[in-house]
Protein backbone atom coordinates (compact mmCIF):
# COMPACT_ATOMS: atom_id res chain seq x y z
CA UNK A 1 0.00 0.00 0.00
CA UNK A 2 0.92 3.68 -0.08
CA UNK A 3 -0.08 6.91 1.60
CA UNK A 4 -3.78 7.45 2.19
CA UNK A 5 -5.94 8.70 -0.67
CA UNK A 6 -8.38 11.28 0.69
CA UNK A 7 -11.49 11.93 -1.39
CA UNK A 8 -15.04 13.16 -0.91
CA UNK A 9 -18.27 12.45 -2.71
CA UNK A 10 -19.23 16.14 -2.59
CA UNK A 11 -20.53 17.69 -5.82
CA UNK A 12 -20.15 21.44 -6.24
CA UNK A 13 -23.30 23.44 -6.80
CA UNK A 14 -21.50 26.81 -6.90
CA UNK A 15 -18.35 28.31 -5.34
CA UNK A 16 -19.63 31.92 -5.30
CA UNK A 17 -16.72 33.35 -7.26
CA UNK A 18 -19.09 35.52 -9.36
CA UNK A 19 -22.67 36.60 -8.79
CA UNK A 20 -23.90 35.08 -12.05
CA UNK A 21 -27.22 33.27 -11.49
CA UNK A 22 -27.38 34.35 -7.85
CA UNK A 23 -30.92 35.67 -7.33
CA UNK A 24 -32.21 38.05 -4.70
CA UNK A 25 -34.49 36.64 -1.98
CA UNK A 26 -36.41 39.48 -0.33
CA UNK A 27 -38.87 37.98 2.14
CA UNK A 28 -40.30 41.20 3.59
CA UNK A 29 -39.99 43.41 0.50
CA UNK A 30 -38.55 46.91 0.59
CA UNK A 31 -35.24 48.32 -0.57
CA UNK A 32 -31.68 47.22 -0.17
CA UNK A 33 -28.43 46.98 -2.10
CA UNK A 34 -27.71 44.47 -4.83
CA UNK A 35 -25.61 41.42 -4.19
CA UNK A 36 -22.02 41.26 -5.42
CA UNK A 37 -19.07 38.86 -5.40
CA UNK A 38 -16.53 40.24 -2.91
CA UNK A 39 -13.46 38.99 -1.04
CA UNK A 40 -14.37 40.34 2.41
CA UNK A 41 -16.31 37.32 3.73
CA UNK A 42 -14.83 34.62 1.48
CA UNK A 43 -14.10 31.34 3.27
CA UNK A 44 -13.49 29.25 0.15
CA UNK A 45 -11.61 30.48 -2.91
CA UNK A 46 -11.46 34.23 -3.58
CA UNK A 47 -15.00 35.59 -3.28
CA UNK A 48 -18.35 35.17 -1.55
CA UNK A 49 -21.72 36.65 -2.48
CA UNK A 50 -22.30 39.60 -0.13
CA UNK A 51 -24.94 42.24 0.48
CA UNK A 52 -26.46 44.45 3.16
CA UNK A 53 -29.46 43.14 5.08
CA UNK A 54 -30.87 46.03 7.05
CA UNK A 55 -34.04 45.70 9.12
CA UNK A 56 -35.19 43.02 6.73
CA UNK A 57 -35.22 39.28 6.02
CA UNK A 58 -33.14 38.82 2.95
CA UNK A 59 -30.52 36.73 1.21
CA UNK A 60 -29.58 35.03 -2.04
CA UNK A 61 -30.20 31.77 -3.89
CA UNK A 62 -28.14 30.25 -6.66
CA UNK A 63 -30.04 28.95 -9.69
CA UNK A 64 -28.31 25.71 -10.73
CA UNK A 65 -30.19 25.80 -14.04
CA UNK A 66 -31.84 22.42 -13.63
CA UNK A 67 -33.12 20.26 -10.80
CA UNK A 68 -30.77 17.95 -8.87
CA UNK A 69 -31.78 14.42 -7.91
CA UNK A 70 -30.22 13.92 -4.50
CA UNK A 71 -29.09 10.52 -3.25
CA UNK A 72 -30.83 8.90 -0.29
CA UNK A 73 -28.16 10.13 2.15
CA UNK A 74 -27.06 13.33 0.37
CA UNK A 75 -27.03 16.52 2.37
CA UNK A 76 -26.50 20.10 1.22
CA UNK A 77 -23.39 21.82 2.65
CA UNK A 78 -23.72 25.64 2.69
CA UNK A 79 -21.38 28.36 3.95
CA UNK A 80 -23.11 31.51 5.20
CA UNK A 81 -22.70 34.32 7.73
CA UNK A 82 -24.41 37.30 9.29
CA UNK A 83 -21.68 39.58 10.66
CA UNK A 84 -23.99 41.72 12.80
CA UNK A 85 -25.28 39.41 15.54
CA UNK A 86 -26.46 42.37 17.59
CA UNK A 87 -29.24 43.12 15.10
CA UNK A 88 -29.93 39.54 14.05
CA UNK A 89 -33.04 37.68 15.17
CA UNK A 90 -32.73 34.73 17.53
CA UNK A 91 -32.57 31.21 16.11
CA UNK A 92 -36.21 30.30 16.75
CA UNK A 93 -37.18 33.31 14.61
CA UNK A 94 -34.87 32.27 11.80
CA UNK A 95 -32.02 34.71 12.39
CA UNK A 96 -29.78 32.68 10.04
CA UNK A 97 -31.42 30.30 7.59
CA UNK A 98 -30.31 27.89 4.92
CA UNK A 99 -32.90 27.79 2.14
CA UNK A 100 -33.28 25.16 -0.59
CA UNK A 101 -36.05 24.78 -3.12
CA UNK A 102 -37.35 24.89 -6.65
CA UNK A 103 -37.60 28.68 -7.07
CA UNK A 104 -36.90 31.88 -5.15
CA UNK A 105 -40.47 31.69 -3.87
CA UNK A 106 -40.73 27.96 -3.26
CA UNK A 107 -38.26 26.57 -0.74
CA UNK A 108 -37.68 24.99 2.65
CA UNK A 109 -36.35 27.12 5.52
CA UNK A 110 -33.80 25.65 7.95
CA UNK A 111 -33.31 27.86 11.03
CA UNK A 112 -29.66 27.01 11.63
CA UNK A 113 -28.52 29.86 13.88
CA UNK A 114 -29.31 33.21 15.46
CA UNK A 115 -28.08 35.92 17.77
CA UNK A 116 -28.75 33.76 20.84
CA UNK A 117 -26.79 30.75 19.58
CA UNK A 118 -24.00 32.46 17.67
CA UNK A 119 -23.33 35.75 19.47
CA UNK A 120 -19.84 36.11 18.02
CA UNK A 121 -20.89 35.87 14.38
CA UNK A 122 -18.58 34.07 11.96
CA UNK A 123 -18.85 32.15 8.72
CA UNK A 124 -20.18 28.65 9.35
CA UNK A 125 -20.87 25.58 7.26
CA UNK A 126 -24.33 24.06 7.71
CA UNK A 127 -25.57 20.68 6.45
CA UNK A 128 -29.26 20.12 5.78
CA UNK A 129 -31.35 17.26 4.43
CA UNK A 130 -33.82 18.32 1.75
CA UNK A 131 -37.29 17.42 2.94
CA UNK A 132 -40.32 19.04 4.49
CA UNK A 133 -40.02 16.92 7.64
CA UNK A 134 -36.51 18.17 8.41
CA UNK A 135 -37.17 21.85 7.61
CA UNK A 136 -38.19 24.56 10.09
CA UNK A 137 -40.83 25.97 7.76
CA UNK A 138 -41.94 25.98 4.14
CA UNK A 139 -42.20 28.93 1.74
CA UNK A 140 -44.54 28.35 -1.18
CA UNK A 141 -44.64 24.85 -2.65
CA UNK A 142 -41.15 23.42 -3.23
CA UNK A 143 -40.93 20.35 -5.46
CA UNK A 144 -39.21 17.02 -4.90
CA UNK A 145 -35.90 17.90 -6.59
CA UNK A 146 -34.22 21.23 -5.73
CA UNK A 147 -32.71 23.74 -8.18
CA UNK A 148 -32.18 26.84 -6.00
CA UNK A 149 -29.74 26.91 -3.08
CA UNK A 150 -28.76 29.69 -0.68
CA UNK A 151 -29.41 31.39 2.64
CA UNK A 152 -31.30 34.22 4.31
CA UNK A 153 -30.74 36.30 7.43
CA UNK A 154 -33.28 38.22 9.46
CA UNK A 155 -32.22 41.54 11.00
CA UNK A 156 -34.28 43.83 13.19
CA UNK A 157 -32.36 47.13 12.97
CA UNK A 158 -30.29 49.19 10.55
CA UNK A 159 -27.02 47.73 9.27
CA UNK A 160 -24.22 50.15 8.42
CA UNK A 161 -22.76 48.16 5.56
CA UNK A 162 -22.53 44.72 3.99
CA UNK A 163 -23.21 42.26 6.81
CA UNK A 164 -24.27 39.08 5.02
CA UNK A 165 -22.55 36.56 2.77
CA UNK A 166 -23.10 33.15 1.21
CA UNK A 167 -20.17 31.10 -0.10
CA UNK A 168 -19.53 27.61 -1.48
CA UNK A 169 -22.49 25.23 -1.72
CA UNK A 170 -22.08 21.48 -2.33
CA UNK A 171 -24.03 18.29 -1.83
CA UNK A 172 -22.99 14.77 -0.84
CA UNK A 173 -22.22 12.78 2.33
CA UNK A 174 -18.55 13.11 3.36
CA UNK A 175 -14.96 11.78 3.23
CA UNK A 176 -14.01 8.43 1.66
CA UNK A 177 -10.42 7.43 2.37
CA UNK A 178 -8.43 4.39 1.25
CA UNK A 179 -4.95 2.86 1.39
CA UNK A 180 -2.38 4.13 3.94
CA UNK A 181 0.15 1.91 5.72
CA UNK A 182 2.04 1.64 9.01
CA UNK A 183 4.57 4.24 7.85
CA UNK A 184 1.98 6.72 6.58
CA UNK A 185 -1.38 5.81 8.13
CA UNK A 186 -4.67 7.56 7.56
CA UNK A 187 -5.24 10.12 10.35
CA UNK A 188 -7.79 12.74 11.32
CA UNK A 189 -5.14 15.42 10.96
CA UNK A 190 -4.35 14.51 7.36
CA UNK A 191 -8.04 14.62 6.46
CA UNK A 192 -8.57 17.97 8.20
CA UNK A 193 -5.67 19.59 6.33
CA UNK A 194 -7.37 18.72 3.05
CA UNK A 195 -10.80 19.70 4.37
CA UNK A 196 -9.64 23.10 5.66
CA UNK A 197 -7.57 24.23 2.69
CA UNK A 198 -8.87 27.40 1.02
CA UNK A 199 -9.35 25.52 -2.24
CA UNK A 200 -11.73 23.04 -0.57
CA UNK A 201 -13.40 24.11 2.69
CA UNK A 202 -15.59 21.02 2.55
CA UNK A 203 -17.07 21.46 6.03
CA UNK A 204 -16.82 17.73 6.85
CA UNK A 205 -13.86 17.36 9.25
CA UNK A 206 -12.55 20.70 10.53
CA UNK A 207 -9.62 21.22 12.86
CA UNK A 208 -10.20 23.07 16.14
CA UNK A 209 -8.18 23.56 19.29
CA UNK A 210 -7.41 20.11 20.69
CA UNK A 211 -9.10 18.09 17.98
CA UNK A 212 -11.63 18.02 15.18
CA UNK A 213 -15.30 18.65 14.41
CA UNK A 214 -17.07 16.09 12.22
CA UNK A 215 -20.36 16.19 10.41
CA UNK A 216 -21.25 13.71 7.73
CA UNK A 217 -19.48 10.48 6.83
CA UNK A 218 -15.83 9.68 7.58
CA UNK A 219 -15.34 6.39 5.77
CA UNK A 220 -12.13 4.35 5.89
CA UNK A 221 -11.79 1.61 3.29
CA UNK A 222 -14.34 2.77 0.70
CA UNK A 223 -13.82 4.87 -2.42
CA UNK A 224 -15.85 8.04 -2.76
CA UNK A 225 -17.07 7.40 -6.28
CA UNK A 226 -18.73 4.00 -6.06
CA UNK A 227 -17.98 2.92 -2.47
CA UNK A 228 -15.85 -0.01 -3.61
CA UNK A 229 -13.98 -1.41 -0.61
CA UNK A 230 -10.18 -1.10 -0.56
CA UNK A 231 -7.70 -2.36 2.06
CA UNK A 232 -6.73 0.60 4.24
CA UNK A 233 -4.71 1.48 7.35
CA UNK A 234 -5.79 4.00 10.04
CA UNK A 235 -3.80 4.80 13.18
CA UNK A 236 -4.36 7.87 15.33
CA UNK A 237 -4.07 8.77 19.01
CA UNK A 238 -4.38 11.38 21.75
CA UNK A 239 -6.93 13.72 20.23
CA UNK A 240 -10.67 14.34 20.25
CA UNK A 241 -13.47 14.23 17.69
CA UNK A 242 -16.75 16.06 18.23
CA UNK A 243 -19.80 15.00 16.24
CA UNK A 244 -21.37 18.37 15.52
CA UNK A 245 -24.97 19.29 16.14
CA UNK A 246 -26.82 18.88 12.84
CA UNK A 247 -30.49 19.24 13.69
CA UNK A 248 -31.59 19.36 10.06
CA UNK A 249 -29.75 16.22 8.98
CA UNK A 250 -30.85 12.60 8.94
CA UNK A 251 -30.45 10.96 12.33
CA UNK A 252 -27.69 8.68 10.97
CA UNK A 253 -25.87 11.37 8.96
CA UNK A 254 -22.67 11.57 11.00
CA UNK A 255 -20.76 8.28 11.05
CA UNK A 256 -17.24 6.89 11.26
CA UNK A 257 -17.31 3.77 9.08
CA UNK A 258 -14.51 1.19 8.71
CA UNK A 259 -14.64 -1.29 5.84
CA UNK A 260 -12.77 -4.05 3.93
CA UNK A 261 -11.69 -7.38 5.50
CA UNK A 262 -7.98 -6.50 5.49
CA UNK A 263 -8.31 -2.98 6.81
CA UNK A 264 -6.45 -2.11 10.03
CA UNK A 265 -7.94 0.48 12.42
CA UNK A 266 -6.33 1.62 15.65
CA UNK A 267 -7.56 4.46 17.88
CA UNK A 268 -5.71 5.15 21.13
CA UNK A 269 -6.59 7.77 23.71
CA UNK A 270 -9.20 9.47 21.52
CA UNK A 271 -12.31 11.13 22.94
CA UNK A 272 -15.40 10.88 20.72
CA UNK A 273 -18.23 13.20 21.80
CA UNK A 274 -21.70 13.75 20.41
CA UNK A 275 -23.46 17.06 21.09
CA UNK A 276 -26.80 16.36 19.42
CA UNK A 277 -29.59 14.14 20.71
CA UNK A 278 -30.98 13.84 17.17
CA UNK A 279 -27.80 13.02 15.20
CA UNK A 280 -25.27 12.03 17.90
CA UNK A 281 -22.86 10.13 15.63
CA UNK A 282 -22.39 6.43 14.89
CA UNK A 283 -19.25 4.27 14.85
CA UNK A 284 -19.49 1.23 12.60
CA UNK A 285 -17.16 -1.60 11.57
CA UNK A 286 -18.74 -3.09 8.45
CA UNK A 287 -16.67 -6.24 7.93
CA UNK A 288 -16.29 -9.11 10.40
CA UNK A 289 -12.63 -9.60 9.39
CA UNK A 290 -11.48 -6.00 9.84
CA UNK A 291 -8.80 -5.71 12.51
CA UNK A 292 -9.62 -2.94 14.98
CA UNK A 293 -8.35 -1.77 18.37
CA UNK A 294 -9.96 0.80 20.65
CA UNK A 295 -7.43 1.55 23.38
CA UNK A 296 -8.27 3.93 26.25
CA UNK A 297 -10.86 5.72 24.13
CA UNK A 298 -13.90 7.54 25.51
CA UNK A 299 -17.29 7.63 23.82
CA UNK A 300 -19.48 10.34 25.30
CA UNK A 301 -23.13 10.92 24.33
CA UNK A 302 -22.71 9.23 20.96
CA UNK A 303 -25.12 7.01 19.06
CA UNK A 304 -24.73 3.31 18.37
CA UNK A 305 -21.36 1.53 18.18
CA UNK A 306 -21.19 -1.48 15.84
CA UNK A 307 -18.16 -3.68 16.56
CA UNK A 308 -17.02 -6.89 14.84
CA UNK A 309 -15.28 -10.16 15.70
CA UNK A 310 -11.71 -8.91 15.12
CA UNK A 311 -12.19 -5.66 17.01
CA UNK A 312 -11.10 -5.32 20.62
CA UNK A 313 -11.62 -2.67 23.26
CA UNK A 314 -9.16 -2.22 26.13
CA UNK A 315 -9.61 0.44 28.80
CA UNK A 316 -12.28 2.28 26.83
CA UNK A 317 -15.54 3.69 28.15
CA UNK A 318 -19.03 4.51 26.89
CA UNK A 319 -20.89 7.20 28.85
CA UNK A 320 -24.52 8.20 28.19
CA UNK A 321 -24.30 6.63 24.75
CA UNK A 322 -26.54 4.39 22.68
CA UNK A 323 -26.16 0.61 22.55
CA UNK A 324 -22.87 -1.10 21.71
CA UNK A 325 -23.26 -4.16 19.46
CA UNK A 326 -20.60 -6.70 20.43
CA UNK A 327 -20.78 -8.96 17.34
CA UNK A 328 -18.04 -11.24 18.67
CA UNK A 329 -15.63 -8.49 19.71
CA UNK A 330 -13.40 -8.75 22.77
CA UNK A 331 -14.01 -6.10 25.44
CA UNK A 332 -11.51 -5.98 28.32
CA UNK A 333 -11.33 -3.52 31.23
CA UNK A 334 -13.92 -1.30 29.58
CA UNK A 335 -16.75 0.61 31.20
CA UNK A 336 -20.36 1.45 30.48
CA UNK A 337 -22.26 4.11 32.38
CA UNK A 338 -25.88 4.88 31.59
CA UNK A 339 -27.21 4.06 28.17
CA UNK A 340 -29.71 5.91 26.01
CA UNK A 341 -30.19 2.79 23.87
CA UNK A 342 -33.30 0.72 23.41
CA UNK A 343 -32.71 -1.73 26.25
CA UNK A 344 -29.09 -2.17 27.38
CA UNK A 345 -25.59 -0.70 27.30
CA UNK A 346 -24.34 -3.56 25.15
CA UNK A 347 -25.95 -6.26 23.03
CA UNK A 348 -23.90 -9.38 23.82
CA UNK A 349 -23.46 -12.46 21.63
CA UNK A 350 -20.45 -13.93 23.47
CA UNK A 351 -20.45 -13.25 27.23
CA UNK A 352 -17.05 -14.94 27.65
CA UNK A 353 -15.45 -12.04 25.73
CA UNK A 354 -16.77 -9.42 28.17
CA UNK A 355 -13.96 -9.41 30.74
CA UNK A 356 -13.24 -7.23 33.77
CA UNK A 357 -15.72 -4.60 32.59
CA UNK A 358 -17.64 -2.17 34.79
CA UNK A 359 -21.34 -1.35 34.35
CA UNK A 360 -22.83 1.55 36.32
CA UNK A 361 -26.51 2.36 35.92
CA UNK A 362 -27.72 5.93 36.35
CA UNK A 363 -30.87 5.53 34.27
CA UNK A 364 -33.45 2.86 33.56
CA UNK A 365 -31.67 0.46 31.21
CA UNK A 366 -30.08 -2.97 31.56
CA UNK A 367 -26.34 -3.47 31.75
CA UNK A 368 -26.14 -6.23 29.14
CA UNK A 369 -28.67 -7.82 26.80
CA UNK A 370 -27.60 -11.40 26.00
CA UNK A 371 -28.94 -12.66 22.68
CA UNK A 372 -27.39 -16.15 22.62
CA UNK A 373 -28.00 -19.35 24.54
CA UNK A 374 -25.45 -21.64 26.19
CA UNK A 375 -22.98 -21.69 29.07
CA UNK A 376 -20.24 -19.06 29.42
CA UNK A 377 -17.54 -18.03 31.87
CA UNK A 378 -18.27 -14.42 32.85
CA UNK A 379 -14.99 -13.08 34.12
CA UNK A 380 -14.70 -10.38 36.82
CA UNK A 381 -17.42 -8.03 35.55
CA UNK A 382 -18.84 -5.55 38.05
CA UNK A 383 -22.38 -4.13 38.11
CA UNK A 384 -23.71 -1.35 40.31
CA UNK A 385 -27.01 0.52 40.79
CA UNK A 386 -29.14 -2.00 38.90
CA UNK A 387 -32.54 -3.10 40.22
CA UNK A 388 -33.91 -6.58 40.80
CA UNK A 389 -37.23 -7.88 39.57
CA UNK A 390 -38.43 -4.68 37.89
CA UNK A 391 -38.25 -5.98 34.30
CA UNK A 392 -36.71 -2.63 33.40
CA UNK A 393 -33.15 -2.19 34.60
CA UNK A 394 -31.71 -5.41 35.94
CA UNK A 395 -28.04 -5.99 35.22
CA UNK A 396 -28.84 -8.77 32.71
CA UNK A 397 -31.60 -9.04 30.12
CA UNK A 398 -31.76 -12.49 28.49
CA UNK A 399 -33.46 -12.11 25.12
CA UNK A 400 -32.48 -14.95 22.74
CA UNK A 401 -33.81 -15.16 19.15
CA UNK A 402 -37.17 -16.88 19.08
CA UNK A 403 -37.54 -16.49 22.83
CA UNK A 404 -36.34 -20.01 23.63
CA UNK A 405 -33.23 -21.55 25.18
CA UNK A 406 -31.21 -21.52 28.39
CA UNK A 407 -28.35 -19.36 29.62
CA UNK A 408 -25.71 -20.13 32.24
CA UNK A 409 -23.16 -17.54 33.34
CA UNK A 410 -20.29 -18.77 35.50
CA UNK A 411 -19.25 -15.64 37.36
CA UNK A 412 -15.53 -15.77 38.16
CA UNK A 413 -12.70 -13.78 39.72
CA UNK A 414 -14.80 -11.61 41.99
CA UNK A 415 -17.42 -10.61 39.45
CA UNK A 416 -20.69 -9.22 40.79
CA UNK A 417 -23.59 -11.59 41.31
CA UNK A 418 -26.23 -10.21 38.96
CA UNK A 419 -30.01 -9.98 38.89
CA UNK A 420 -31.64 -10.76 35.58
CA UNK A 421 -34.74 -10.36 33.46
CA UNK A 422 -35.64 -13.45 31.44
CA UNK A 423 -37.55 -12.94 28.18
CA UNK A 424 -37.07 -16.60 27.23
CA UNK A 425 -39.22 -19.62 27.89
CA UNK A 426 -36.02 -21.29 29.10
CA UNK A 427 -34.02 -20.75 32.27
CA UNK A 428 -31.24 -18.44 33.39
CA UNK A 429 -28.66 -19.86 35.79
CA UNK A 430 -26.18 -17.52 37.44
CA UNK A 431 -23.31 -19.47 38.99
CA UNK A 432 -21.35 -17.27 41.34
CA UNK A 433 -17.85 -18.66 41.06
CA UNK A 434 -14.54 -17.91 42.70
CA UNK A 435 -11.00 -18.68 41.64
CA UNK A 436 -8.64 -20.41 44.08
CA UNK A 437 -4.97 -20.18 43.17
CA UNK A 438 -2.62 -22.66 44.81
CA UNK A 439 0.64 -20.76 45.07
CA UNK A 440 4.30 -21.65 45.63
CA UNK A 441 3.86 -25.24 44.46
CA UNK A 442 7.05 -27.16 43.86
CA UNK A 443 8.05 -28.12 40.33
CA UNK A 444 6.32 -31.21 38.94
CA UNK A 445 3.67 -31.27 41.63
CA UNK A 446 0.47 -33.06 40.65
CA UNK A 447 -2.65 -31.32 41.98
CA UNK A 448 -6.13 -32.83 42.06
CA UNK A 449 -9.36 -31.15 43.29
CA UNK A 450 -12.18 -33.53 44.27
CA UNK A 451 -15.78 -33.06 45.24
CA UNK A 452 -15.63 -33.41 49.03
CA UNK A 453 -15.59 -37.00 50.30
CA UNK A 454 -15.54 -38.50 46.79
CA UNK A 455 -13.13 -39.34 43.98
CA UNK A 456 -14.99 -37.11 41.52
CA UNK A 457 -12.39 -34.78 40.07
CA UNK A 458 -13.45 -31.16 39.58
CA UNK A 459 -10.09 -29.69 38.50
CA UNK A 460 -6.49 -30.78 38.27
CA UNK A 461 -3.11 -30.68 36.60
CA UNK A 462 -0.44 -33.35 36.04
CA UNK A 463 2.64 -31.21 36.65
CA UNK A 464 2.68 -27.65 37.84
CA UNK A 465 5.37 -25.12 38.63
CA UNK A 466 4.67 -22.16 40.86
CA UNK A 467 0.88 -21.90 40.86
CA UNK A 468 -2.33 -23.55 39.76
CA UNK A 469 -5.68 -21.67 39.55
CA UNK A 470 -9.08 -23.36 39.42
CA UNK A 471 -12.57 -21.88 39.38
CA UNK A 472 -15.69 -23.38 40.98
CA UNK A 473 -19.05 -22.08 42.25
CA UNK A 474 -19.01 -20.28 45.58
CA UNK A 475 -20.18 -22.64 48.33
CA UNK A 476 -18.55 -25.73 46.78
CA UNK A 477 -16.63 -27.85 49.30
CA UNK A 478 -13.62 -29.76 47.99
CA UNK A 479 -10.69 -31.97 48.95
CA UNK A 480 -7.35 -30.95 47.42
CA UNK A 481 -4.49 -33.42 46.94
CA UNK A 482 -0.87 -32.38 46.21
CA UNK A 483 1.46 -35.19 45.12
CA UNK A 484 5.20 -34.81 44.55
CA UNK A 485 8.13 -37.25 44.51
CA UNK A 486 10.48 -35.10 46.58
CA UNK A 487 7.87 -33.67 48.93
CA UNK A 488 5.38 -35.19 51.29
CA UNK A 489 1.94 -35.83 49.85
CA UNK A 490 -0.50 -33.27 51.17
CA UNK A 491 -4.27 -33.26 51.46
CA UNK A 492 -6.43 -30.22 52.24
CA UNK A 493 -9.81 -31.59 53.29
CA UNK A 494 -13.25 -29.98 53.54
CA UNK A 495 -12.18 -26.69 51.97
CA UNK A 496 -15.22 -24.49 51.21
CA UNK A 497 -14.90 -21.90 48.44
CA UNK A 498 -16.20 -18.55 49.65
CA UNK A 499 -14.23 -16.00 47.63
CA UNK A 500 -11.39 -15.63 45.17
CA UNK A 501 -8.15 -16.12 47.07
CA UNK A 502 -4.62 -17.56 47.09
CA UNK A 503 -3.96 -20.84 48.91
CA UNK A 504 -0.25 -21.47 49.70
CA UNK A 505 0.92 -25.04 48.96
CA UNK A 506 3.25 -25.14 52.04
CA UNK A 507 4.76 -28.44 50.95
CA UNK A 508 7.31 -30.20 53.21
CA UNK A 509 10.41 -31.94 51.92
CA UNK A 510 10.21 -35.73 52.14
CA UNK A 511 13.33 -36.85 54.07
CA UNK A 512 12.63 -40.44 53.12
CA UNK A 513 12.79 -39.68 49.42
CA UNK A 514 15.65 -41.48 47.70
CA UNK A 515 16.56 -40.52 44.17
CA UNK A 516 17.32 -43.86 42.41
Amino acid sequence: MAAGVYDTDLTTINLAETNTNWDDVNVLGGGGGANSAEIDFAIQGTNAITRQVSNNTRGVMYDFGSTITLGADDHIFTWTVCATPGITDIRSLGGIRVIVGTSTGDYYNYFVNGSDTLPGGGMRNYSVYYSATSASSTQGSPGANPQFFGSVVATNATAKGDNYACDAIRYGTGFYIVQGDATEPITFESASIINDSNANRYGILSARGGGYNLKGRFVIGQTGSDQTTVQSYFDDSTTSVTFLETDFAKDDFTQIIVDHPSTFFRASGINFTGVSTFNPGIIKFNNSSTTGSLINCNFNNIGKTFLQANVDSTGSGWVSSDTVFQSGSDLFDSSFRTTVGASASILVDDPSLIRECVFDNEGSKHGIEVVVTGSYVFNANLFSNFDSGSNANEALYFNPPGGTGDLTLQITNGGTSIEFRNASSGTVNIENNATITITDAQDNTEIRVFDVGTTTELAGIENTSGSFPFTLPIGTTVDIALISLQYQNKRISNFTITETQDLPALQKFDRNYSNP
